[in-house]
Formats: C-alpha cells, sequence, structure tokens
C-alpha cells in the first residue's frame, strides 16, 4: 500500500506540538471542543461530542484516500489536547496543500497558539515538503477566519459560489486563499515578529496566580468570573460560593490573581479553624479540602489552576498536620479528574453528593 503524501510528521514550538490526529487524542478532543461549546458555531467544523470519534474516523479515511491529514494540537507541557488542524484538500503531483479544519478551545483562543501552528504548518509546507503554493479556504461569513488568513499574508483569489454544506444544512459560498513560496519568506518575517511581540513571548512572560483575600474591594470582580459552558455545570457560581464559605467557620476562600487581574476562586474547608464543627461533620482533623476551585473560562489553559494547586499543597505540608489533601469532581463530560491526576490525586473509593472523592497524600 502507498503511504499517503505528506509523509506522518510531528511538528513542535513554543510549546506546542502537531501530532498526528489518532484515536488516542478522541477523550482530549471531546474535552477541547466542550470549553466554549464550539460545535454550536455555525461555520466551523469542530465535532459535537458525541461524534468525535465519528469525526477522528472521517480523518483517518480521508488520510488514506490522500487528500487530509489531520493533526492533534496539543500543549507540550501538559499534554493536553488544545484542538486540530490539517493540510487538506492535498494534490501530490503539484505539491500543494491547503490549511483547514482547524479550531482551538475557546480559552487558547488569541493565544500564540494558532500563530505557532501557522507558522509550523507553512513552514514545514514551503520548508520540507518543497510546496510551490499553499491555500486556505473558509465561509464566506466566517469574516473573523478571512481576517487571520488575510493577516498571514495570503492572497484573496476569488469565491465559488454555492460551494459546500454548512452544518445546518444551508449552503455556503467559499472564499479562496493562496500564498506562493516566493511570498513565504515575508510572511515568515512577520509570523515570527508577531511571536514576539505579543504572542510566545508575553504568553512566557505571564504572572503567576497569587492568592488574596476576598473583601469588599474585590467581590464583584470575582463575582463577574465564569468557569465556561462546561464549567458552571460542575462547579457553583463564585457569589454563591462566597455566601456559602460565610456560613461556614471552617472556610478559607482566596481570590485567584494575576497582576491585579481576577481569573478565579478558590475555597478550602480548613479543619484547623474549628474542629469541634469539623468533627460535628464527620470530616477528619488531618485533611485539607479543596471545597471549590474554579478558574475563568478567559484565562483556563494558562497555568493558572497549576499555580492554584500548587500553593495549596504547598500550604498543606507546611502546617505539619495534614496528612491528605482532599477534592471532588463532578463524573460527567469535560471534567477535572486528568487534571488531578497529574498532581497525583487518585480515588478514595468515597462518593459525596455525586461526587468522586480523590485524595494526594502528603
Amino acid at each position: 500500500m502507498t503511504t499517503p503524501w505528506p509523509p506522518q510528521t510531528i511538528l513542535e514550538r513554543n510549546g506546542v506540538r502537531l501530532e498526528p490526529l489518532s484515536f488516542s487524542h478522541e477523550a482530549g478532543l471531546r474535552d477541547a471542543a466542550a470549553d466554549g461549546e464550539l460545535w454550536k458555531l455555525r461555520v466551523t467544523s469542530v465535532p459535537e461530542l458525541d461524534k468525535t470519534r465519528a469525526y477522528i474516523e472521517q480523518a483517518l479515511k480521508q488520510r488514506e484516500e490522500g487528500h487530509r491529514f489531520a493533526f492533534a494540537v496539543i500543549d507540550a507541557a501538559r499534554n493536553l489536547v488544545l484542538g486540530s488542524t490539517s493540510y487538506h484538500d492535498i494534490i501530490e503531483p503539484v505539491k500543494r496543500v491547503e490549511i483547514g479544519y482547524t479550531w482551538y478551545r475557546k480559552s487558547v483562543q488569541r493565544s500564540h497558539v494558532n500563530t505557532t501552528c501557522k507558522l509550523l504548518l507553512m513552514q514545514h509546507a514551503f520548508e520540507t515538503l518543497g510546496c510551490p503554493v499553499v491555500g486556505w479556504r473558509t465561509d464566506i461569513f466566517n469574516f473573523a477566519s478571512q481576517r487571520a488568513i488575510e493577516k498571514l499574508g495570503a492572497k484573496r483569489d476569488g469565491v465559488i459560489r454555492y460551494h459546500a454544506l454548512r452544518r445546518d444544512g444551508s449552503v455556503r459560498d467559499t472564499v479562496m486563499y493562496s500564498m506562493l513560496a516566493s511570498e513565504w519568506p515575508e510572511a515568515k518575517a512577520k509570523l515570527e515578529s508577531r511571536l514576539i511581540r505579543g504572542g510566545f513571548e508575553a504568553a512566557k512572560a505571564r504572572v503567576a496566580a497569587r492568592l488574596v483575600e476576598v473583601g469588599a474591594e474585590n467581590f464583584v470582580a470575582l463575582h463577574r468570573l465564569n468557569a465556561g459552558a462546561v464549567g458552571t455545570s460542575m462547579v457553583a457560581p463564585n457569589a454563591a460560593s462566597v455566601a456559602q464559605g460565610l456560613l461556614s467557620p471552617n472556610a478559607w476562600m482566596r481570590g485567584v490573581f494575576s497582576g491585579d487581574t481576577a481569573v478565579g476562586f478558590v475555597m478550602l474547608f480548613d479543619p484547623t479553624l474549628d474542629p469541634a464543627n469539623a468533627e460535628k461533620q464527620a470530616l477528619p482533623l488531618d485533611s485539607l479540602y479543596v471545597w471549590r476551585l474554579m478558574i475563568d473560562f478567559k484565562h483556563q489553559g494558562k497555568g493558572f489552576g497549576e499555580d492554584v494547586l500548587n500553593t495549596v499543597i504547598a500550604e498543606a505540608r507546611s502546617r505539619g498536620v495534614f496528612k491528605r489533601v482532599t477534592l471532588s469532581y463532578v463524573p460527567s463530560e469535560g471534567n477535572a479528574k486528568p487534571f488531578y491526576e497529574k498532581f497525583g490525586f487518585r480515588e478514595t473509593g468515597n462518593v459525596d453528593d455525586g461526587e468522586i472523592e480523590m485524595a494526594l497524600a502528603l
């Protein structure tokens, strides 16, 4: 059997890795699509959650047929699936590829991720595969996509009218773009400059999260935070959490800030604040419990959740009285179990009000 062109490859730069899409990415791809409910967007190809496997099957079939090579977009440091992108409408005899089927979880949109992916794919196409041209196509109503393609330096070739079905059954006009190999050096220089000015360098320079006591001066900012479409089904609104915390003598509440920007909220149940109340609730005195943890959807995927958990774990260890840190998760689609497992949390077998408990031994 002839190996499809372009040959298999893994591309990596700036902490972003593109690896050939496979069934091993199914859970991660589903989680990425859930971040912002992206399948609801009329002009994208993002799969609905229950159709993720079929989406991968179709991509692999198209790979075998030789006209699409799909990648999973990975945050290399966290091994987190951020989305997908592809070479498609591949014409091997003239070494033409198009770049498309591109989407990312909402929390990393408008970051360095897209610029890095485009740079990786274009550089590989022009400099490794020897393509004389790279193309793009998009829905005539996807104005954001058109602006993004034009910012790459691609030229608008024209519009193919009444060209392809949208997911809602309507027929779209398709806007076609292309870039020649002779135009690539200038486009590459601009992409490199963009990463330096406001993309990757800005991402590297992010201010780590710090925990600030909840008070009148920051409550409104914390109240306005939103965990996103998936998160809101798994964590209470911050206003409700603060109200609940004010009624508990064991509540330890902090706003999560990066610089002066509110990015999240954390609330612990600390049995040492009122041992009698903890014993009354049959809660162990040697376990610090993460009662609530949320990061605003605009700031997810930036490492702030890791900052918070690392701070909590360090605090628990410094006290000398705790044997474990405990938390729980809602066992529904897109839950935080994989995130907690990276820190060493493991399920205890206990279930409380439908939530599955996990613990980290100190």
